[in-house]
């Protein structure tokens, strides 16, 4: 079914507000997985790391007062911001099943009374994994009163333009792959030997 930008809906919602969004989210996203890369980096390592940056950065994005038209509602870990007036959330989902605990959860900032089927009363920035990174897409997605897409938006690799992140995560580095084994006791015993001035020849006589 296809579906009216939000742009119809909001005249807060252009594609240059949410791009900025869509755009900062990946860089986080990329950046975040590139550097988890060790063997001790398993999926949910890296999914919560990334969550966590996107949160951190939506706050901290919001609250530096670059963008006049970006405020944040609440900074829990359910973060909600709002692009001019309309709140928002973000999640990495399934943009066409989303499952997350909290998806569809109403707020204070959301139009509790709406009465309109065909007007969105719940707008979502979904991060979509795909076969790999470098195909991750973004959604913007407004839900009607009984959770039914009424809109939507796609920010996708090929028609990225790159912002700055580098205010809000360190400079990427190259992170050697992590050694992990079974330390022998001889020499172990021997190291302890000789950080307390014993030579361990000497003490054999």
């Amino acid at each position: 079914m296809k579906t009216l930008p939000p742009s119809f809906f909001s005249e807060h919602l252009t594609d240059d507000r949410l791009t900025v969004i869509a755009e900062h989210l990946l860089d986080i996203r990329y950046e975040t997985i590139e550097m988890l890369n060790t063997p001790l980096d398993d999926n949910y390592v890296k999914e919560t790391a990334a969550y966590g940056r996107q949160r951190n950065m939506l706050i901290q994005l919001a609250l530096g007062r670059q963008y006049d038209w970006l405020s944040l509602l609440h900074a829990g870990m359910d973060v909600t911001f709002a692009i001019g007036t309309i709140p928002c959330r973000f999640f990495t989902d399934d943009p066409l099943h989303p499952n997350k605990d909290g998806f569809f959860k109403k707020n204070s900032t959301d139009d509790l009374f709406a009465t309109d089927d065909q007007k969105p009363v719940t707008w979502r920035f979904i991060v979509s994994k795909s076969h790999g990174e470098s195909d991750s897409k973004v959604y913007f997605i407004g839900y009607n009163i009984y959770n039914e897409k009424i809109c939507e938006w796609v920010h996708s690799q090929e028609n990225r333009t790159l912002y700055s992140v580098d205010e809000f995560i360190p400079e990427s580095v190259e992170i050697p792959s992590a050694q992990v084994a079974i330390r022998d006791k001889e020499v172990e015993k021997n190291a302890a030997d000789k950080n307390d001035g014993i030579n361990p020849n000497e003490a054999k006589k």
